[in-house]
């Protein structure tokens, strides 16, 4: 009798067992899921900051690299901008960039106006000046001594010594080269930024260190008037036509 009542309830405990531990998984599920459901929120918390900071980090750059781009592409102007005229002292601190020197020029030197500035930056000599000498002397770069093989663009005259003083012995010098018969022997160059190099460091070591450092001092020897060079009289207008140029370009700056 004691077994078979035993028996009888056999499956009534073991349903008693299985409802409770059924309620316990749910009670402990019930416990933990608000904990796995936090360190999910966490998790992607942490993951939303770490993405902004790499946006905002991002942002800095480019908003760095465009106020790079545009202090490059703006004029220096450390200080008033000085017109020029005949007692212009060529020895200046930069005022432009290369960028908006180049507006400013045309024909074959269009191109060129950061090689005017990097060489009158490097050789304390205006980069204006620079600019609106090798107008002067090549009709912004389209006379003949300012092509190839010349490349000059400064009116340089044969000058072999002085060549090799400023480059340094080793360095190639092409030569010279006259454009007629008889006629005058001009220096030539490797390249054009050659002789924009060499014309800064040549007005700054035989000129502005000689004491020719204002635009009219400067002409008696570079540009001397009746100058067996200069048959039609150029010469006579260069020191007017030169600071013309630069006033045009310094108009704009002031």
């Amino acid at each position: 009798m004691k077994i078979s009542t035993l028996t009888k309830k056999k499956p009534a405990l073991l349903y008693l067992f299985g409802v409770l531990f059924i309620m316990g998984i749910s009670v402990f599920a019930t416990i933990h899921h608000p904990n796995a459901e936090s360190i999910e929120n966490t998790n992607n918390q942490v993951q939303r900051i770490e993405k902004e900071k790499i946006n905002h980090q991002e942002q800095k750059i480019e908003e760095e690299n465009i106020n790079h781009q545009e202090q490059q592409s703006q004029p220096v102007q450390s200080k008033p901008v000085q017109m020029a005229s005949q007692n212009y002292n060529v020895q200046q601190e930069n005022t432009i960039s290369g960028s908006e020197l180049d507006k400013h020029l045309k024909g074959n030197l269009k191109g060129l106006g950061p090689n005017f500035v990097q060489s009158g930056e490097e050789h304390d000599i205006d980069p204006i000046f620079l600019a609106a000498l090798a107008a002067q002397e090549t009709g912004w770069g389209n006379s003949d001594i300012a092509s190839a093989p010349w490349n000059n663009i400064g009116g340089i005259t044969c000058m072999p010594d002085i060549y090799a003083s400023i480059f340094g012995a080793d360095y190639p010098n092409p030569g010279c080269e006259k454009l007629v018969d008889g006629g005058t022997d001009w220096q030539k160059f490797l390249s054009i930024e050659d002789s924009i190099r060499f014309k800064a460091i040549y007005l700054k070591q035989y000129y502005v260190e000689n004491g020719n450092e204002t635009i009219g001092e400067i002409q008696t020897v570079y540009a001397p008037s009746e100058a067996a060079n200069d048959a039609t009289g150029l010469n006579n207008h260069w020191v007017k036509n030169i600071v013309s140029i630069m006033n045009d370009v310094k108009a704009e700056q002031a």
